[in-house]
């Protein structure tokens, strides 16, 4: 029996007690009694209905905070969405962009009447490089016998930059790409790299990339796919060590 029924049941004889009492000092003893289990219940009844109120305040209090974690969730999923389509985006322009890039290269290629020259090696790389790397890897892989697209060697004064280096893309076997903090920094070197791209894809040129000076994190952070590409290092190798192991693949 709860400690409420029990002090009702108390109660309850208490009163039936006092109807019954024949002396005044029993009337006044059932009297006491009556009051204790009264004040008894009221008290249990109090802290049940306390309860009560607690219990319906926490389940007030989940159900708001259900409603707010289901509506964050909500938001969360549409970001994840919204990112996944702007990715998708992206990745849908920049390949329209190679594929037209590669339409323009064949046009150049074939609206010129000039007698192009084929390379073994078309070499991208920025200016800031040249002194302390890329001068001396284009000569060393001409004097082991090979053709290089290299602008110190290739364009002459009045040449039209664009249409050479379209044509140079378009005529190499292999498309050395000389990756540096320089190289990442610089537009034209990356639209060099958008053109051999489109060649590679095309299954015309492939792409060698060199590492010089910089680390797999900043490499995979401009290009993911040419950081899963294996590579040659200048700081693991010379120039003359990598410059043979270019030319073996000729």
């Amino acid at each position: 029996m709860s400690k409420e029924k029990q002090a009702q049941s108390k109660a309850h004889k208490a009163q039936q007690a006092i109807s019954s009492a024949k002396s005044l000092s029993t009337q006044k003893s059932k009297m006491s009694e009556l009051e204790r289990a009264t004040r008894d219940g009221a008290a249990i009844g109090k802290k049940r209905a306390d309860i009560a109120k607690k219990i319906a305040d926490k389940a007030k209090q989940l159900s708001s905070y259900q409603a707010k974690q289901f509506k964050a969730d909500e938001q969360a999923v549409k970001k994840v969405a919204q990112e996944q389509k702007r990715l998708s985006d992206e990745r849908t322009k920049h390949e329209a962009f190679i594929k037209q890039s590669l339409s323009s290269m064949r046009t150049t290629a074939s609206a010129t009447m000039e007698a192009e020259e084929e390379y073994d090696f078309f070499i991208s790389h920025a200016s800031e490089d040249k002194e302390a790397f890329v001068q001396d890897l284009a000569a060393a892989l001409r004097d082991l016998g090979a053709k290089i697209f290299y602008d110190a060697y290739t364009l002459k004064v009045g040449d039209s930059l664009r249409r050479k280096i379209d044509q140079g893309l378009a005529n190499s076997k292999f498309g050395i790409v000389v990756l540096s903090e320089h190289f990442f920094s610089k537009q034209w070197p990356a639209r060099e790299l958008d053109g051999l791209t489109a060649m590679e894809i095309g299954g015309q040129t492939r792409i060698l990339p060199i590492w010089h000076k910089v680390s797999y994190d900043e490499v995979r952070r401009f290009s993911p796919s040419l950081a899963d590409k294996v590579a040659l290092n200048t700081s693991l190798k010379s120039v003359e060590e990598i410059a043979k192991e270019l030319h073996s693949l000729i």
